[in-house]
């Protein structure tokens, strides 16, 4: 399986989002505001794969803080992780659609605020680990030519990304080979496969598990808005690392769930220096016309409707059914807080 595929896939499966709107750019093909653009000096830049000493047997390698943060600031983080994984664990279903803005200044336009592609899909997920995720349309930069403006276009007969987790595997529609691969989830880690992924803190938000693998501060582009929370998350395990270089997570006050989530790719470096070229490749994800339901929420009749309808796949017509090999380890879920309380609108600065 291919790694950024299933990082994506496993990013949205249950990306608990809210419905609060994000500005829109003028004339930049509808380009989200109000997330980093721009780097900012760190204490330390770890390159991909950069370990701190060696481990120890059966330990994950870490990687250098990359930034300090003082108390204040840890408390405030603290506050919002408790009430976030309190908020997020009542969220048995959940259904959004979804935008996502793909920059790629190596093999895409160089310019930092052009987006290489723009796709739209849907996301849905059931407690505690069922979910799909399918891109419905891609639309490819299209450069200036013959004195008209630079455009996005749909490629002909383009394939595109459809993903469904029933708990025990994760089903790949592989449209070109007419395979329907299966990647059977251990039976170990069934029940926590999604909450557990690559970006544990998009599905069902567990403060433990989050700060035991993300260095976290406050993002330095936080607006004013009180009705957001802004935060960064940069990887510690060296695993982690080689996928991504950190993730900004924007949460709204009123749900408390994420409305929009940026990748920053491993090789993210806006303040390279000749001979080297910046790089500003990232992916934004955002989310509306969502609908959640809390246990208890709905009837037993709409909760099987709801099932059937995503994550029991169908094989269409003259297709192979085909189980793949798969390996490797997830951690062990935090506990949910009893009496987690809701941070204030302050943020330290």
């Amino acid at each position: 399986m291919k790694n950024g595929l299933f990082l994506a896939a496993c990013m949205v499966f249950t990306g608990l989002v809210s419905n609060v709107g994000f500005a829109q750019a003028p004339n930049n093909y509808g380009q989200p505001l109000g997330m980093a653009q721009n780097g900012q000096q760190q204490q330390a830049r770890p390159q991909p794969g950069m370990v701190v000493g060696a481990a120890g047997a059966g330990q994950p390698q870490m990687m250098p803080a990359p930034f300090q943060i003082n108390a204040q600031e840890e408390q405030y983080i603290d506050g919002i992780l408790a009430y976030w994984e309190f908020r997020s664990s009542k969220v048995h279903h959940y259904e959004a659609n979804f935008k996502r803005w793909e920059y790629d200044s190596v093999f895409g336009p160089p310019n930092k605020d052009t987006f290489k592609s723009i796709s739209e899909g849907v996301v849905k997920y059931e407690k505690p680990d069922k979910g799909l995720f399918q891109v419905t349309s891609i639309k490819h930069y299209a450069a200036p030519k013959d004195g008209q403006p630079a455009d996005y276009v749909l490629r002909p007969a383009e394939v595109n990304e459809h993903w469904v987790c029933d708990g025990k595997s994760i089903f790949e529609f592989d449209v070109p080979a007419k395979q329907l691969k299966i990647w059977p989830i251990p039976p170990e880690q069934q029940g926590q496969a999604i909450t557990n992924g690559p970006l544990p803190f998009l599905f069902g938000a567990k403060k433990d598990e989050i700060k035991s693998r993300f260095y976290l501060r406050v993002s330095p582009h936080q607006t004013n808005n009180p009705n957001e929370y802004w935060l960064e998350a940069w990887p510690k395990r060296a695993q982690d690392a080689a996928d991504y270089r950190y993730i900004s997570i924007l949460i709204d006050r009123a749900e408390f769930l994420p409305f929009a989530i940026e990748v920053f790719d491993r090789n993210y470096n806006p303040d390279a220096q000749p001979p080297n070229m910046p790089n500003y490749s990232r992916t934004v994800y955002m989310f509306d016309n969502r609908k959640t339901y809390e246990e208890g929420g709905i009837s037993d009749n709409l909760r099987q409707m709801f099932s059937r309808s995503f994550y029991q796949p169908q094989l269409p017509s003259g297709w192979q059914r085909v189980v793949q090999q798969t390996g490797g380890g997830m951690a062990q879920p935090g506990q949910v807080p009893a009496n987690a309380v809701r941070p204030g609108q302050g943020m330290p600065r």
